[in-house]
């Protein structure tokens, strides 16, 4: 069955104007849902640890660790520590300090290796275990679910968009 070009044409420029919209929306959506969430208070301390390894995953001793809790963008809480002969390190953190949902950020510097991982405070679990690999550089847009998430999602938008694209032109 032969197709109208000017449909396909059509349906091209349709698409074309639709996914970046589709993906901003996303992108401006998703900092109101996470700053929108209920921060609800917590149950007890919370213990955070973990291992700073080096970019060739051996433990780290003496690294400086510094454990940073924001609730959004205010900062709750700052607490340095080191990591010890197996490259672990921990702290508990007060429950006037935490609440769940807030971001638990470890950052960790040994000479000019430096590296960082966070996650989400949990309710019901009153602990996490945060490892950091020093030296390891990444992409900071991606350290959160919330933004993994996103970027899936954006890659499979575009994705689709490029195998319907193709399948137009297909003799």
């Amino acid at each position: 069955m032969h197709k109208h070009p000017r449909r396909d044409r059509g349906l091209t420029s349709v698409m074309a104007i639709l996914a970046p919209i589709a993906l901003l929306l996303m992108v401006a959506l998703v900092p109101i849902h996470i700053g929108s969430r209920a921060a609800v208070a917590a149950t007890g301390p919370l213990a955070v640890s973990g291992i700073i390894y080096s970019s060739g995953g051996l433990p780290v001793v003496g690294a400086t660790v510094i454990v940073t809790i924001f609730d959004g963008v205010t900062v709750r809480v700052v607490m340095p520590t080191s990591s010890d002969v197996n490259g672990f390190y921990a702290v508990s953190v007060d429950m006037a300090f935490w609440s769940t949902g807030n971001t638990i950020l470890v950052g960790a510097q040994k000479g000019s290796d430096v590296g960082e991982n966070s996650t989400v405070a949990d309710e019901g679990f009153p602990f996490a275990t945060i490892d950091v690999h020093l030296g390891v550089s990444g992409i900071p847009e991606l350290g959160g679910p919330a933004t993994t998430a996103l970027t899936v999602s954006a890659i499979g938008m575009m994705v689709v968009f490029y195998a319907r694209r193709r399948r137009s032109y297909s003799p």
